[in-house]
């Protein structure tokens, strides 16, 4: 699903216009992020035009795109105020309405997409580390099955592994189901490094967006505002301004190491 502002206001941002492009993993950077993803996620109410798929939202359908589009926060809120896993599924698919034949199919369809065991269902919420709630959070998001996934600071206090494994779901669910992600992060090296368009906030306005790496690599801007870059993109910058050396834009360090290597020699 395509999702276009066109001069929308609301209490935090001002004459917001972007695209986030269907099917894309959509990244978000800059100040006040997190409260952007409340307005794409039709959390906060604001004042423009925001077409979905080219339809106009309005008073009218606005829920037809809102349960399209799910929200997995920074942090877990327990909205139900109980402590078992199951239940807990079974009192989110009753809030969200959301359709299902069979409930225990369709939940262990969910712990499967994320790598969770089914014997998490009879442990209590307040027992499972970090990472378990994290991984939580993201099946009940795939519950719906919804279009749009927005992820509020995603890989945060994560290890390598659990990251490397949240970013195999995410690119799953982008390259094989089509859905359109958005990530919103304050480190621009996970931005970098996982995301394929870009869009960065400055003093709650749209600064810039496209192509991530070429927004890295090309805007002047972030640099004008002292917007962080990633630390390969200001390294591969470095090396071009010191050693009239062009290094390929890598991703990954390893990659841009063999190319340093290559280059020395």
């Amino acid at each position: 699903m395509e999702i276009k502002f066109s001069h929308v206001n609301s209490k935090d941002f001002t004459d917001l216009s972007f695209v986030i492009p269907k099917g894309e993993i959509v990244g978000i950077y800059g100040d006040n992020g997190n409260k952007l993803l409340k307005l794409i996620s039709l959390d906060e109410e604001s004042r423009g035009m925001i077409y979905f798929d080219k339809i106009r939202k309005l008073k009218s359908n606005y829920y037809l795109f809102k349960k399209t589009i799910v929200l997995v926060e920074d942090r877990f809120n327990n909205l139900f105020n109980v402590d078992n896993v199951y239940e807990y599924f079974v009192l989110y698919i009753r809030y969200n309405k959301i359709e299902v034949g069979d409930v225990l199919e369709k939940i262990k369809g969910a712990l499967k997409i994320v790598g969770l065991r089914q014997d998490i269902l009879d442990r209590r919420i307040s027992t499972l580390t970090y990472s378990e709630i994290k991984l939580f959070q993201f099946a009940l998001a795939f519950l719906s099955n919804p279009k749009v996934i927005i992820l509020d600071e995603p890989f945060k206090g994560l290890d390598l592994n659990l990251r490397k494994k949240l970013v195999r779901i995410i690119n799953r669910l982008q390259e094989k189901f089509l859905k359109t992600i958005v990530i919103y992060s304050n480190n621009p090296n996970y931005l970098y490094q996982y995301t394929n368009y870009l869009i960065v906030l400055y003093n709650n306005k749209v600064l810039v967006e496209g192509n991530s790496s070429d927004v890295f690599f090309e805007c002047k801007e972030l640099s004008l505002y002292k917007i962080k870059r990633p630390d390969i993109v200001d390294f591969i910058l470095l090396v071009l301004e010191k050693k009239h050396v062009k290094l390929p834009r890598r991703r990954d360090v390893k990659d841009l190491i063999k190319d340093i290597y290559w280059n020395v020699k």
